[in-house]
């Protein structure tokens, strides 16, 4: 992948986290002080989980956005929050 369309997705993702972060925010809350400048004082210090004696990266981080767009550049929030949810014809779920 070219660094033009590196940056592009990582921008993107900066974008979708903060679009994923304004619709977990409770109603009364002021949406406009979540922006691209300041996730990563909304989202914890650790992007990692251990589980099965192995570490994985923790859903809805950044880095998460990031490789689910190298996969499908177009996703939008939604195509990416449902894809969570939806077993492979096999009956594995899809990660």
């Amino acid at each position: 992948m070219n660094g033009r369309k590196a940056k592009a997705l990582r921008k993107r993702s900066k974008e979708l986290l903060v679009e994923w972060l304004r619709s977990v925010v409770p109603e009364g809350e002021d949406l406009t002080k979540i922006h691209t400048g300041n996730i990563h004082e909304f989202m914890p210090a650790e992007t990692h989980i251990y589980a099965n004696r192995k570490f994985l990266l923790s859903a809805y981080s950044l880095r998460w956005f990031y490789k689910k767009l190298k996969r499908n550049p177009d996703a939008t929030l939604y195509e990416l929050l449902n894809e969570q949810n939806v077993k492979s014809s096999t009956g594995h779920w899809v990660i």
